[in-house]
């Protein structure tokens, strides 16, 4: 790695919400390894611990949480938020319960609704003072699909895309950039799976994903991503 890619990201302050393991995880240390400063939050601490993040609670689904991890990021300075925070499960819609269709909801959906309107204050008042500010939210290629079984969760990630347009709209009168990372099948532990099983050696990386969400904050100011799908070249060809 290049002097360059190290200090890419240096004198930037980044909110990572959902950042102990997965996505998460490898978004964090990336961020550190180019130089910025992370506030790594999430429910329980990664394990083992990152390295040179600054690991903070984190229930996305508490208000009282989130508006304290917001406070703790404005206090530091935060820049940007990267919302990953999510969970899933997949079944017919008849076997699903209205207690995990609750769960879902609230840690995908109202998480990040939570998360977002924490942070706006903040970032309104950095755009008062000239300065410029980020949303990236990792969502999925499902946030404009769906399949059997995968009611509940494709329900919620078409509800963050909503979210996100939303705050992409409004967040233009305050300089705010809003990007949506929608990746594609991807070996991480979501959903209980144990990364590295062979019938998913070609899919995504979690540090493919990462590289996805660096590639939106090191866009020139003036330059707006509204979104980055990505793929695994396995995966069929699904617009």
């Amino acid at each position: 790695m290049s002097i360059s890619e190290t200090t890419a990201l240096a004198g930037r302050t980044i909110a990572v919400a959902g950042a102990s393991r997965g996505i998460g995880r490898a978004v964090t240390e990336l961020l550190v390894r180019r130089g910025a400063s992370v506030l790594a939050g999430a429910r329980s601490r990664a394990e083992p611990p990152i390295a040179g993040a600054r690991a903070l609670m984190l229930d996305v689904a508490d208000e009282a949480s989130v508006q304290a991890y917001a406070a703790a990021a404005a206090e530091a300075g935060a820049d940007t938020l990267v919302h990953n925070a999510g969970v899933g499960s997949f079944e017919p819609l008849e076997h699903a319960s209205p207690a995990e269709f609750r769960r879902i909801m609230d840690t995908n959906v109202l998480g990040l609704f939570l998360a977002c309107r924490a942070f706006i204050p903040h970032f309104r008042g950095r755009h008062a003072a000239g300065l410029g500010s980020q949303v990236i939210v990792v969502t999925s290629d499902v946030s404009l699909r769906t399949f059997a079984g995968g009611g509940l969760y494709t329900a919620s990630k078409h509800a963050q895309r909503a979210l996100v347009r939303t705050l992409a709209a409004e967040g233009q009168g305050y300089g705010l950039r809003v990007t949506e990372i929608r990746p594609g099948m991807t070996d991480t532990n979501f959903n209980g799976h144990v990364p590295g099983a062979p019938e998913r050696s070609l899919h995504l990386r979690a540090e493919d994903v990462a590289e996805a969400v660096a590639t939106a904050l090191l866009a020139p100011a003036h330059v707006r991503i509204d979104e980055i799908v990505l793929h695994p070249m396995v995966q069929d060809v699904v617009f």
